[in-house]
């Protein structure tokens, strides 16, 4: 009798979990359609005062612009469900994207063209500075000293204007940051080039940047990641005579950049000194033909500026985020040269870009992020890099998963991350590395909102042979404090998946 009513109650429980199941089931279907009922009302309420015409208009033109409240800048509000990449994006709403649009955007070819006569971008002084002096010409001396005279010693004549010593750049970072680009063309002279033989080929748009190089001596490439910003910098290198530099953020791109040398270049590999930014000592004594800056947005830092003073003939600088988050982006443009950008869409539609899947997991703590990574490297043997800033978080993750670590205390880094399938980088890895067979990227700590780091990151992805992952691990904290990294993402017009 007692086994038998044990047997009842036990019953009784299971039916009464399942009706409790079947009543929090029905309460979600319920919520679920009165979501439904409320969308639909909503939708009616648009829909029944919806005026053709302006519908029609919203159609051509899906976008507000409005001014920042800044000289020659403007915000252009774009409702998330249209498809719009317009290069900086600014912040994001529930239902809004903001971009923010200057000078710079239009530099780069950011801006699309049936947008950019919105734009009421102002008429420029033609100045132009050349051998410590401003060229005004006569109409516009008078004007330039009153808008420059800071930056300036007097009149030379009636169309010059002497500049301060030690004044130039800043100079020209004031009027880049007017809207003026004030570079003397200084065409590369017939006697500096040579004929050389190449076992590779430039792309239609990388020979249109040499022949705009051959024009004015002194760019900026700004092209996207796996452009071909290093292959413009060889061929360059390959056609000068004479000797040359490339400067580097990290010793790992020293690396990367003398394997590329010895690999394409072997006949002129002596031409070429590669050090980082730190050895300014080692080159100021002596003359180049060509100096080539590597992740150019370095360039504007106080111990890095330097480095534009140096004695060489031509220069190049190389970047796919020219922008700095302290201000001195006018400076980036400023030490380089004329600006050469080539607009996302365009490289996705000649097939230099494949985007990949990009995943941002939320999850609750640091024990949930370290599973959801073990998670995901359980889903299938693929090369891959585990970004991690902290070096003693790296250290205890390379032990646990039994990977090496890379960071910069360690020799031969381009060597470890090539020969491991999966390796663990520090932030060492961000920029300009080029590993072929990358497949999935993993970041699990990163630098705060640093949107720059993101996008570098995000950008290794396409200097690999196949379609890539990228999975960002973070805390919900992490999320509602730093989510403005994942903007340099979206900007693009790349999905962002979030799983929480």
């Amino acid at each position: 009798m007692i086994e038998r009513f044990n047997k009842i109650k036990q019953m009784s429980e299971s039916l009464d979990l399942e009706l409790d199941s079947l009543k929090r089931e029905a309460e979600l279907k319920q919520k679920e359609y009165q979501e439904k009922i409320s969308n639909i009302s909503k939708i009616t309420q648009i829909t029944e005062g919806l005026n053709e015409e302006e519908f029609k208009n919203f159609v051509k033109e899906p976008y507000a612009v409005v001014p920042t409240g800044k000289q020659e800048e403007w915000y252009v509000i774009v409702p998330k469900f249209i498809k719009m990449n317009l290069g900086w994006l600014d912040h994001v709403t529930e239902t809004y994207n903001v971009f923010r649009i200057n000078k710079f955007m239009k530099w780069l070819g950011n801006i699309p063209l049936d947008i950019e006569k919105k734009f009421k971008f102002d008429v420029k002084l033609p100045l132009k500075v050349f051998d410590g002096k401003v060229l005004s010409g006569k109409e516009y001396q008078e004007e330039t000293w009153d808008k420059y005279h800071k930056f300036l010693t007097g009149r030379e004549g009636r169309d010059k204007l002497k500049i301060k010593r030690g004044y130039e750049f800043k100079l020209l970072a004031q009027m880049i940051s007017d809207g003026i680009l004030p570079f003397m063309p200084k065409p590369i002279e017939d006697e500096d080039l040579r004929d050389v033989n190449l076992n590779f080929e430039l792309r239609d748009y990388q020979r249109e940047g040499w022949n705009k190089f051959k024009e004015v001596g002194a760019v900026g490439i700004y092209w996207a990641y796996s452009a071909g910003k290093t292959f413009f910098g060889l061929y360059a290198g390959a056609k000068l005579k004479g000797n040359k530099f490339v400067v580097c953020p990290t010793t790992t791109l020293v690396e990367q950049w003398k394997e590329r040398i010895n690999t394409y270049l072997p006949n002129n590999k002596n031409e070429f000194e590669v050090l980082t930014y730190h050895s300014f000592h080692k080159l100021k004594n002596k003359e180049y033909v060509l100096g080539i800056f590597d992740e150019c947005q370095h360039l504007p830092a106080n111990t890095f500026s330097k480095f534009a003073t140096l004695n060489m003939k031509y220069r190049i600088g190389l970047s796919a985020t020219p922008y700095r988050e302290d201000g001195r982006t006018d400076y980036i443009f400023a030490l380089t040269g004329f600006p050469i950008g080539l607009s996302w869409d365009n490289l996705i539609e000649l097939g230099v870009l494949e985007i990949p899947d990009v995943r941002v997991y939320i999850v609750s703590d640091w024990r949930a992020k370290n599973n959801k990574l073990k998670e995901i490297l359980a889903q299938g043997d693929k090369k891959t890099i585990i970004f991690c800033d902290g070096i003693s978080l790296g250290n205890k993750l390379s032990k646990e998963l039994g990977v090496p670590f890379v960071h910069g205390g360690i020799g031969k880094r381009l060597e470890i991350i090539n020969s491991a399938e999966v390796s663990i980088v520090s932030r060492v890895g961000d920029e300009g590395l080029s590993i072929p067979e990358l497949q999935r990227i993993i970041e699990i700590d990163f630098l705060f909102g640093s949107r720059r780091q993101e996008g570098q990151r995000l950008g290794r992805l396409f200097h690999g042979e196949n379609k890539g992952e990228h999975f960002i691990l973070m805390t919900e904290k992490e999320f509602e404090d730093y989510g403005k990294r994942l903007h340099s993402i979206t900007e693009k017009g790349i999905k962002l998946e979030i799983i929480r």
